[in-house]
């Protein structure tokens, strides 16, 4: 009688053990179907079970089950602080733990989508530094329309995000947003941006879009795509006055139009560009190209360039080592080209001035080994020392009658120059340099009379 107790009542507590787990397992199928996702259109768009725990000031929203391609992450992912007195607000930081599908898989997610509110209000502003070294891998960024500013490093260092998408809302992305994003491919640019920031996108080596910089951004691009070793293709905006220090430098670009709204491009602005063939400059437009280490230097497969109208100035090493440029044309306007401009330029042949009131500096064409038709025009100036050394392909050349100096010290113009025959055009008066060893290294000299 007692073993049959027993037995009953172990079979009844093993009945009752089963309804609870068939019970717990349907709960969680119906908890699981109450999930949402969160989306960046409205990230307030949660469980009801989660609206009421992140009502609380407190308390924010739990994250919910994983749904879909989009990260399913709740807003206390994200640290917000008001902004604009109280009326709106920007994300200041993240918590990077939280953005995983699954903490015990911490299944990472593809997509990412900026909340566009927070608590009844606009999110507009994207912080300094929010998300700088967010450690995710291959992951698109999505910012909706409602944010306005990115900024400076807000990005900074994410090597892991592939692709952003800007919404057309913003208007300024700040100095370094997106530095260093070395998985970065693909970028739209809004057209409503009137700032792109120095540094924007700073050694994103792998970003392949096309870049229209819009006409409202009139700041100067300070290394804002330096590095962008894929970069294939960049239309210059109405509003860009200058090209700044290193904004293109080391970038893939194959060619480039500078519009005539821009009028100086500064020191290695398109340093190392080594798939550069072409530059176009618009007339009415550049007057300088500045000194430094050079706007140009080391552009290797340089072969075309059109100086335009206005061009007055050519800095120091500007050109340097560009071996594949072929032929040169200065413009009427031309007044100075400096020490090392052209030096180096291995496949040059030609080479006119347009009547240039110019002064050409020392080394400004040496080494250019290939040089032989040199056209000096009537206008010429000065000719430093050591200006055409070692242009070995030159056998005859005329100086204007116009030339007030030519250096001699510490070696002639034409040093290396296999002797080339040189016409000197009636002269009004000896220029000042004019001695025994200007023409040194020079053949024989016939004086127009």
């Amino acid at each position: 009688m007692k073993k049959r107790f027993i037995f009953t009542a172990f079979f009844m507590y093993a009945l009752c053990s089963a309804a609870v787990f068939m019970s717990c397992g349907e709960g969680k199928q119906n908890g699981d179907k109450t999930a949402e996702k969160i989306s960046g259109n409205n990230a307030e768009s949660v469980s009801e079970t989660e609206k009421n725990v992140s009502s609380s000031p407190e308390k924010e929203a739990e994250k919910p089950a994983a749904s879909g391609p989009v990260l399913p992450v709740s807003l206390k992912a994200y640290k917000f602080v008001e902004i604009n007195d109280g009326k709106e607000y920007e994300i200041f930081s993240i918590n990077n733990d939280l953005f995983v599908y699954d903490e015990q898989d911490s299944v990472e997610p593809k997509e990412i989508i900026i909340p566009s509110s927070y608590k009844g209000k606009p999110v507009t502003s994207i912080g300094a530094g929010a998300f700088e070294w967010f450690d995710l891998r291959h992951v698109k960024v999505t910012i909706p329309d409602g944010i306005t500013v990115i900024g400076r490093s807000a990005f900074k260092d994410c090597s892991g995000i592939s692709r952003i998408s800007i919404g057309k809302s913003v208007t300024k992305i700040g100095d370094g947003a997106f530095e260093n994003c070395k998985s970065l491919n693909s970028v739209n640019i809004p057209e409503a941006l009137t700032y792109l920031g120095d540094d924007a996108f700073m050694e994103c080596s792998n970003l392949q879009s096309e870049i229209i910089i819009p006409d409202a951004v009139t700041n100067s691009l300070r290394k804002a795509f330096y590095n962008c070793a894929k970069l294939p293709k960049v239309k210059i905006g109405a509003g860009v006055k200058k090209i700044d220090e290193m904004a293109f430098a080391g970038s893939g670009i194959t060619e480039i139009t500078i519009p005539s709204n821009v009028k100086s491009i500064e020191n290695m602005a398109f340093f190392g560009c080594r798939e550069l063939t072409r530059v176009i400059i618009e007339d009415n437009g550049v007057t300088r190209i500045e000194d430094g280490k050079g706007s140009f230097k080391d552009c290797s497969s340089l072969k075309t360039i059109y100086f335009g109208n206005k061009l007055e100035y050519i800095g120091e090493y500007a050109f340097n080592n560009c071996k594949s440029l072929e032929s040169l044309t200065f413009p009427q306007s031309l007044t100075k080209i400096r020490q090392y401009a052209f030096n180096n330029c291995k496949e040059l042949v030609s080479v006119t001035f347009q009547n240039s009131p110019a002064v050409i500096g020392e080394n400004a064409f040496g080494y250019c080994n290939k040089l032989r038709n040199v056209d000096l025009g009537d206008s010429l100036l000065a000719l430093g020392n050591l200006a055409f050394n070692e242009c070995t392909g030159i056998t005859e050349i005329t100086l204007p009658a116009s030339l007030k100096h030519v250096s001699g010290y510490p070696l002639s113009p034409f040093h290396g120059c296999a002797q080339p025959t040189i016409y000197v055009k009636k002269l009004s008066s000896a220029p000042s340099g004019w001695g025994r060893s200007w023409n040194g290294d020079s053949g024989p000299v016939y004086w127009e009379r």
